[in-house]
């Protein structure tokens, strides 16, 4: 059984469409609405996975689509997207921020506050962490700031004391809502279903911890997408947009508070706008009610930004090893300056050895006596005095 009717599914469609082949991720399954319009106009060649951790709504799903080959689904909260690797290098992400469809009436106007309904707002009805335990466990003063904070729920603190005193007892119900809100209000309310919407609104995104799995699942899935991919979101409530709008703008670096370098730019931008905000149609709101309070923001991954990342790398590499070739060459050169100038000294040594004794040599031919037997040798013989020069007369003449 179809329950509810999926919120600008064409136009999704289309903006993930124009991505190009590949797989295409739902990361808020449903009943499978969303997919279904993605399977229907993508090619043979394309994938839908689709991701739900409500067991209701992925047997709706499945069964929806199970006579599509290329539909893949998976029992897990989106922000563990990580641990599934069909999911990376996916060409778009699709999150549907609205309310869980087992949570929703008959209406489809609000949540399961109808008269005398158990209150169980977890969208996975396995998961032991339920309304009771947290009503138990939790301070009412601290849980009613943060309901105020959600959905500006008005006397939160009241309506979590009295709701705090009846989960200490039993299980609660959808009438419990109604009976905690009039302890706060004791002459009335004004606008009752939309201060029970309100206040159901709140404890389901405590209990199913919501804000914190968007934080978690947005950045994972824009890591995972390949350049040119696109994420999708959709939002109904203020503070789920608020907290998307700013998750997807320090994503693609349009953050005004991003961090500059020393000279005042801004980090290069990663992605960019493709629908900062579209709201849908009149028509679409009067045949769905479901979608007045929708908004819907794409972004798109900056292409080239992994070749970039990749030439980046190889240019680190290249930097790195003509260092290391450098110091290498170096080192190899300065060894052989030194071998070189090792034996440029040991030969002049031997050079200057060399002259030493050629010098000593020399000095021992030039003597006296060994120039004399060589002209002996040679038949040289020094000539005889022909004459005497007469020694002047010393004697003293006296007169």
């Amino acid at each position: 059984m179809i329950r509810h009717q999926p919120v600008l599914a064409g136009r999704i469609a289309e903006l993930l469409k124009e991505c190009g082949t590949g797989a295409f991720v739902d990361c808020t399954l449903g009943d499978g609405g969303h997919s279904e319009m993605l399977l229907s106009v993508l090619d043979e060649n394309c994938q839908v996975i689709g991701l739900d951790r409500d067991t209701e709504a992925l047997a709706i799903a499945r069964e929806r689509l199970s006579g599509d080959r290329r539909f893949l689904s998976f029992h897990t909260p989106f922000s563990a997207l990580d641990q599934i690797p069909e999911t990376n290098g996916a060409m778009g992400f699709l999150f549907d921020f609205g309310v869980s469809s087992r949570q929703l009436d008959e209406n489809h106007r609000g949540f399961t506050i109808r008269p005398g309904v158990q209150l169980d707002l977890r969208m996975d009805p396995n998961d032991p962490r339920d309304l009771r335990s947290i009503l138990v466990d939790c301070d009412p003063d601290e849980l009613g700031n943060q309901l105020a904070q959600l959905a500006d729920v008005p006397r939160s603190r009241i309506v979590c004391r009295h709701l705090a005193k009846v989960a200490a007892e039993r299980d609660l119900t959808s009438d419990d809502l109604e009976t905690a809100l009039l302890s706060a209000f004791p002459r009335g309310m004004r606008d009752r279903p939309r201060e029970m919407a309100r206040l159901s609104m709140a404890l389901r995104m405590v209990v199913n911890n919501e804000l914190d799995e968007i934080r978690t699942a947005v950045p994972a899935a824009f890591g995972r997408l390949v350049p040119g991919g696109r994420l999708a979101v959709l939002t109904y409530h203020s503070v789920e947009d608020r907290l998307a709008k700013n998750l997807l703008r320090g994503l693609i670096g349009d953050d005004h508070d991003a961090p500059r370098d020393v000279f005042g730019n801004r980090p290069a931008m990663q992605g960019s706008w493709v629908v900062r905000r579209e709201d849908p149609s009149k028509e679409e709101v009067a045949s769905n009610p479901r979608a007045r309070s929708a908004q819907l923001r794409v972004i798109e991954k900056r292409r080239g930004a992994a070749l970039g990342g990749i030439l980046g790398a190889m240019l680190l590499v290249s930097l790195v090893g003509a260092v290391m070739v450098g110091c290498v060459w170096r080192q190899t050169r300065h060894v052989e300056l030194e071998k070189g100038m090792e034996k440029a000294a040991s030969k002049e040594k031997a050079l200057l050895d060399s002259v030493d004794q050629l010098e000593a040599r020399i000095r021992a031919e030039r003597q006296p006596a060994v120039v004399g037997r060589r002209a002996l040798a040679l038949g040289y013989k020094r000539p005889e005095r022909q004459f005497r020069i007469a020694e002047p007369d010393t004697t003293e003449v006296r007169p």
